[in-house]
């Protein structure tokens, strides 16, 4: 937000103003999501800070970027990002190194007018931040924050903040007093990425294969957290354990900003 302090006056759940701006950011979004060319989610645990407006890429010296680890991989490599910003990471397979990051980046690219470059149209960051300290409030602050290019930006600028909202959601136990009356508190997953089902050529296991399911074309199911909502309380999770809904059935009922977005729109 460009702001900076030891404090911040953040508004709490439910708050339907924050909610007005969670709708407009939704429209901006979709609008976005047409006119890419490509749509890369990366989770990572900690703040991010790249949000380069055109990143280095060539036919002739690359290989092709079709999924979000061959992105990742691609921009540590030609863009000095470093390994530790974004997560070497899948889908929530069940186990302790893949559990989901409470925070994540919404690569969106559209056409380059440069043949030495991909064009990155937006940058959405969203971040769920769990406070725990004694001297914090507790709960969690939750926000999604659009960058765009700024008007009349040189080629090499960075984006900039554009829009977006926060919000402070308390605990679903109204008499938590320590971090253990809400440990189960989350929301997790952000997303999860669906494969296309040809590549179940190559078996890799039942808890990766069974994202292999698109027809076409790979897309995500992708959750913002909803200024509407009291709380971030956990859902009992009913979907079998063999299913990819597995993952991700408990963010039922939890927030009305819920999308369906191709990773390759254009196509």
């Amino acid at each position: 937000y460009g702001a900076s302090g030891t404090s911040r006056n953040v508004p709490v759940a439910p708050h339907y103003g924050m909610l007005a701006l969670a709708e407009e950011l939704r429209e901006q979004f979709l609008h976005d999501v047409i006119s890419a060319t490509a749509v890369f989610c990366l989770p990572r645990e900690s703040h991010n800070a790249w949000r380069p407006s055109r990143i280095p890429w060539s036919s002739l010296e690359h290989e092709e970027l079709d999924t979000p680890q061959k992105f990742r991989a691609h921009v540590i490599a030609a863009a000095g990002v470093p390994a530790s910003l974004y997560r070497d990471y899948r889908n929530p397979l069940g186990t302790s190194e893949t559990t989901p990051s409470p925070n994540a980046t919404i690569f969106i690219l559209g056409f380059s007018k440069s043949e030495g470059h991909l064009s990155v149209s937006s940058i959405y960051d969203v971040d769920v931040v769990r406070f725990t300290g004694a001297a914090e409030p507790q709960g969690f602050h939750a926000s999604v924050k659009r960058y765009a290019p700024k008007p009349a930006a040189l080629d090499d600028e960075p984006l900039v903040y554009s829009s977006g909202y926060e919000v402070f959601f308390p605990p679903s136990n109204p008499v938590a007093r320590v971090p253990a009356d809400w440990s189960s508190d989350d929301f997790t997953p952000l997303f999860v990425t669906f494969e296309r089902s040809s590549r179940l050529s190559v078996r890799e296991g039942a808890a990766i294969d069974r994202f292999k399911t698109a027809a076409e074309r790979p897309f995500y199911f992708i959750w913002w957290p909803d200024p509407a909502m009291r709380h971030l309380g956990m859902q009992t999770n009913t979907a079998a354990p063999a299913t990819p809904q597995h993952s991700y059935n408990h963010m039922a009922g939890r927030t009305a900003f819920m999308f369906t977005v191709p990773m390759f729109p254009a196509l």
